[in-house]
């Protein structure tokens, strides 16, 4: 601005380099202008950059060996690649071979039981042949006898035909065969091997598990799907999960796994039987805090949650008359007595608020497809009224 000046200032307000001029005509000295000493200025300026630096230096070092850590552990990434495969795969060789063994040992059983059943069954044939021989040629003597013979050959033999006769007859003979047919029986189902197979090995890593929870956020019922949720702390990585229940008989139900956001997964399963269940989860080869869990089942003609009780304070009901489920799950009821809707927790009962209605008598209450409530009445003022959840 003002020319063939020299810049020997600068303004700490500002932050602008300043001539002399400028501390007399812009940048004067005072409330809203602080012009100082270009060396003074940049002196401290040094000072400062030059503490950083120093602070620097540690942060450098973390981070430089931080780096040095990556890259080892990188290297040993192959390494260890190669040497899990080497031993998951000499695992499962291990089981094949076993399979395979207890295959061939099942196959001879069959071979063995097939043999030794089918020479019983011959010689049980040779000896109703031979007995059907002896008596098909006592018949056939004595027809020839009766048909062609004279009278006194008739009475030379017929004693001697009438007793082999009578003895054929009355001869006790073993003519059933006690031989029932055989066949392969699946001690364990393949259903059931599917299930337990999940535990024939599996992905371990140095992921701390200890802080995982699982939670079972609807009460179990019998024939119905039921639901329990693993939250993991690292939301980013997708760890290798791993589930089975079994009821009280010990037989596998069938679980499901679906992964959500936010390190949630969502396992589901429908038992068919009531009672005491064992819900197993691990996560990479390690059971979670508290598994296997307990998880009881009750049957589908026992209340499993109960919500109020008598009264007109919070979580408390008076004249209830109708119930609704919200966009959310929860349980809206409407009560007469109180003139209000209260909302409840689906999972837990517990009350989450309330808004009153008007209407004399409010007895119904139904949810629209934008989640308002809609309430009816009877009585004075009587009509069908719509409230948001707000």
């Amino acid at each position: 601005k003002h020319k063939n000046q020299e810049l020997v200032f600068y303004c700490e307000s500002c932050k602008a380099l300043i001539c002399t001029a400028c501390t007399v005509v812009d940048h004067r000295p005072g409330k809203d202008h602080n012009p100082v000493e270009i060396a003074i200025v940049a002196q401290n300026t040094k000072e400062t950059l030059q503490g950083l630096l120093q602070d620097m230096d540690p942060r450098l070092k973390e981070m430089q060996s931080s780096v040095a850590e990556v890259e080892r552990k990188m290297s040993t990434l192959t390494p260890s690649k190669e040497a899990a495969t080497d031993q998951a795969k000499a695992y499962f060789r291990r089981l094949h071979d076993l399979l395979q063994k207890h295959e061939e040992e099942v196959l001879n059983q069959i071979d063995e039981q097939c043999r030794a059943d089918g020479k019983a069954l011959q010689t049980k044939k040779d000896d109703i042949e031979f007995e059907l021989a002896g008596l098909t040629s006592a018949q056939t003597f004595c027809q020839q006898a009766v048909e062609h013979g004279s009278d006194w050959h008739i009475l030379e033999v017929g004693d001697q035909v009438q007793t082999r006769l009578e003895t054929l007859l009355t001869k006790q003979l073993d003519l059933e065969s006690d031989w029932s047919e055989f066949q392969f029986v699946e001690d364990t189902t393949v259903g059931d091997f599917a299930e337990e197979i999940q535990s024939f090995g599996g992905l371990k890593t140095n992921l701390d598990v200890s802080e995982y929870k699982v939670v079972v956020i609807k009460p179990a019922v019998q024939g119905f799907p039921c639901v329990a949720e693993l939250t993991t702390m690292n939301e980013d990585a997708r760890p290798y999960v791993v589930t089975n229940m079994k009821d009280p008989s010990g037989n596998y139900v069938k679980t499901q796994l679906q992964m959500k956001s936010g390190g949630e997964w969502g396992i589901s399963y429908t038992p068919k039987a009531t009672g005491n269940h064992r819900l197993q989860v691990k996560v990479n080869s390690q059971n979670v805090a508290g598994s296997p869990f307990d998880v009881e089942v009750k049957g589908n003609d026992t209340p499993v949650l109960t919500i109020g009780r008598e009264g007109i304070a919070v979580g408390e009901l008076n004249k209830p008359t109708d119930v609704a489920v919200d966009k959310d799950g929860n349980i809206a009821v409407v009560e007469q007595g109180n003139k209000r809707v209260q909302i409840f927790d689906a999972n837990s009962g517990d009350s989450l608020g309330s808004f009153p209605v008007e209407g004399e008598k409010p007895f119904g209450i139904d949810v629209d497809s934008d989640g308002r409530f809609l309430v009816a009445s009877w009585g004075e003022n009587f009509g069908v009224r719509c409230y948001t959840k707000e």
